[in-house]
């Protein structure tokens, strides 16, 4: 098989230097730095049960130039870690390899950049094989799985195979004694936040509501490459990435499985979630607080009115703009929304293509920027607990014996798990 411009363009070259099996059908791709738990999330995948081609576990053992002695020792340690996991564990079906990515450039060096280099290595591998339709997921190295993993992510693709990717369902542990109490608890409530984000994005009609998060995301072979390959970005590289692909169709939850994320606080990124638990422990009676429900609200009006833009001429459109609630009304008047519609009815021949090409200018990032806006200028962040329970209402939800944060996420849990099917 004639190898993808991709790698050309890239003078990709194998860092692995074992050949694939002919039987490949998924890798594993963990980014690792300076992680001490390696070995539980390595077990967790190792325990995996019923699936039937050959799986690849691919560590991208990761550190930036001028590291402390510490930081360099532990990603020795954890090359180690690897190397000697895959002699116990390591079988016919299964194999665990580790990449050294020492020293990279500190302009660059990250989860993003760790991410891309392993996906690459396992694109690689899967097109040598002539699969690529092979799927590579992506882990993290202080995350455990489910153990049908494997199993539903190989017959996601063997189903379906026109996927181009998916998101996993993932659940964070909300109570144990292998943390603090207040871990727990701020947990509940930042993914409390991630999935009334989803939901409250849904309800107003937005077409590209799903969960990207990076421990809990596949995509195939194929996919990876036609849509670049994964950023550089330090962190968010997750939404970034699927953020590319989502648009275009044939995106897939997967839920008949489920990741564990960690609920550690962490240093390492500027956002997410180990940023959000480290300022939660900064601060436990402010709790986690979310974006107002009002600010999503007002958007519903905008989305709605989409077919009537497509009607009118363009300063019809700007006394259309002008009319919705204040905070959306000045977003998009700051943002040039009046010659963007123009240049989108430019660009199609009928109101369904212009109901689609709509939503790729007003993007999963443009969305965010608008929340973003609008809490600052117009709203403020309240509770998260408040604003779910009040998106709650409107949805369905039944709130009747909601005393609690981990209460109050189990519905939401539980919601996730309802066929979402948008229409635009």
């Amino acid at each position: 098989m004639t190898m993808p411009d991709y790698f050309i363009k890239k003078n990709f070259k194998p860092k692995i230097s074992e050949n694939p099996s002919e039987s490949l059908s998924v890798c594993v791709v963990i980014p690792s730095f300076n992680e001490s738990s390696l070995d539980k999330s390595l077990l967790s995948l190792a325990n995996c049960k019923n699936y039937n081609g050959t799986v690849e576990v691919i560590v991208v053992v990761n550190h930036p130039e001028n590291s402390s002695f510490e930081i360099i020792e532990q990603s020795q340690k954890s090359v180690q870690l690897v190397n000697g996991f895959n002699g116990k564990h390591g079988n016919n079906k299964l194999n665990f390899y580790a990449i050294k990515a020492f020293d990279l450039p500190n302009k660059h060096a990250g989860v993003g950049l760790a991410r891309q280099i392993g996906m690459d290595e396992a694109a690689f591998r899967l097109f040598s094989i002539g699969n690529p339709n092979g799927i590579i997921a992506c882990f993290d190295a202080d995350a455990t799985c489910a153990d049908n993993y494997l199993e539903e992510l190989e017959q996601l693709w063997v189903q379906n195979p026109e996927i181009t990717a998916c998101s996993i369902r993932y659940e964070h542990p909300i109570s144990g004694t292998e943390y603090p109490p207040d871990i727990y608890k701020g947990i509940a409530g930042y993914e409390l936040h991630l999935r009334y984000y989803n939901q409250a994005s849904r309800y107003i009609g937005f077409p590209f509501s799903y969960h990207t998060i990076g421990s809990s995301m596949a995509c195939s072979a194929n996919t990876y490459v036609k849509f670049g390959g994964m950023n550089r970005h330090k962190a968010g590289e997750d939404f970034y990435f699927l953020q590319k692909i989502i648009p275009h169709g044939n995106f897939r939850e997967l839920n008949a499985t489920k990741i564990i994320p960690s609920p550690r606080s962490s240093t390492r990124v500027p956002f997410g979630t180990g940023r959000a638990m480290l300022k939660y422990l900064e601060d436990v009676d402010s709790g986690i607080r979310t974006y107002n429900l009002q600010s999503f609200l007002d958007l519903m009006p905008f989305f709605v009115g989409i077919d009537s833009l497509w009607e009118h001429d363009d300063k019809a459109v700007q006394v259309f703009i002008k009319n919705l609630p204040l905070p959306t009304s000045q977003f998009l008047l700051d943002n040039d929304a009046v010659l963007a519609i123009q240049k989108v009815k430019e660009n199609t021949a009928n109101i369904k293509s212009f109901r689609k090409r709509f939503f790729l200018w007003f993007d999963a990032f443009l969305l965010l920027k608008y929340l973003n806006y609008a809490n600052e200028y117009h709203y403020k962040r309240e509770p998260v607990e408040n604003e779910a329970t009040k998106l709650g209402q409107l949805i369905g939800l039944d709130l009747s014996d909601c005393e609690s944060t981990k209460i109050l996420l189990e519905l939401y849990r539980e919601k996730d798990l309802e066929v979402w099917n948008p229409k635009f």
